[in-house]
C-alpha cells in the first residue's frame, strides 16, 4: 500500500472525528430570559470540546510529519495505523463524557487513558522506525531520541491527571490544558518537523 492511501484514508478519519465533537454541543431551547444560565451551562461541554479539537489537531500535526519520515510501509505499520486511529476515532465519547459531567474522576479516567492509548501507538511507531532503518527516510534517528522524552512527559502526565482525578479534578483538567500547550509549541519546532520538511524538499527537488 502507498502512503498516499493510508495518509487519505486517516485525514478522511480525522475530519470526520473532528465533525462528531461538534454534535455534543447543542443550542439552549430555552426562553431567552433562560439563555445565559443555560448557556453557562453548556460551558463545560465547550470547554472539552476546545481541548479535543486541540488534541486532534496535534494528532494530525504528528501523524502527518511522522509519514513524511516514513520510506516505506510494511504490515505491521499499517495495522498499528489502524489502532492509531481506532483510538483517535474514540475521541468523541470520552469528549461527551468530559463535558456532561464536568469535574467527576469516571470521564477524566476514561478521556485520559484515551489520550495515553493514541500516545502508545505512536510511541511503538517511533520505536519500531528506529529499530528498522530500512523502512525509514534516513533521518529518524535525529528526531526520535527527543521524541521519546515527550511522549514520555505527555503520558506520564496524563496517568498523574487520571489519579487526580479522584481528588483534585480541577487539577486535572489544567494538566490537560497544560500538556496541549507545551505538545503544540514542541511539535512547531520539533525535530520532527525540521526532517519532514526536509524530506519534502528532497522529494521535490528530484521531481
Amino acid at each position: 500500500m502507498s502512503k498516499n492511501r493510508l495518509e487519505a484514508l486517516s485525514d478522511g478519519v480525522f475530519a470526520i472525528v473532528i465533525t462528531l465533537l461538534i454534535l455534543d454541543i447543542r443550542v439552549p431551547d430555552v426562553a431567552y430570559e433562560q439563555l445565559l444560565p443555560a448557556l453557562w451551562a453548556v460551558l463545560p461541554r465547550i470547554f472539552a470540546y476546545v481541548i479535543s479539537f486541540g488534541v486532534i489537531a496535534v494528532y494530525w500535526v504528528v501523524h502527518h510529519q511522522s509519514l513524511q519520515l516514513i520510506g516505506k510501509l510494511n504490515s505491521f505499520m499499517i495495522w498499528l495505523n489502524f489502532l492509531y486511529l481506532l483510538a483517535v476515532s474514540f475521541m468523541p465519547f470520552p469528549t461527551a463524557l468530559l463535558g456532561r459531567y464536568p469535574m467527576q474522576p469516571v470521564p477524566i479516567v476514561i478521556y485520559g487513558l484515551n489520550l495515553i492509548a493514541a500516545n502508545a501507538t505512536g510511541f511503538v511507531l517511533a520505536l519500531y522506525m528506529r529499530a528498522h532503518p530500512e523502512f525509514n527516510s534516513g533521518l529518524v534517528h535525529r528526531a526520535s531520541h527527543k521524541s521519546f522524552y515527550m511522549y514520555g512527559f505527555v503520558n506520564v502526565s496524563y496517568a498523574v491527571a487520571i489519579v487526580l482525578g479522584f481528588v483534585m479534578p480541577a487539577l486535572s483538567y489544567g494538566i490537560f490544558v497544560v500538556v496541549l500547550m507545551v505538545v503544540i509549541v514542541y511539535y512547531s519546532f520539533s525535530p520532527v518537523a525540521r526532517n519532514g520538511e526536509a524530506v519534502q524538499n528532497t522529494r521535490a527537488a528530484r521531481d
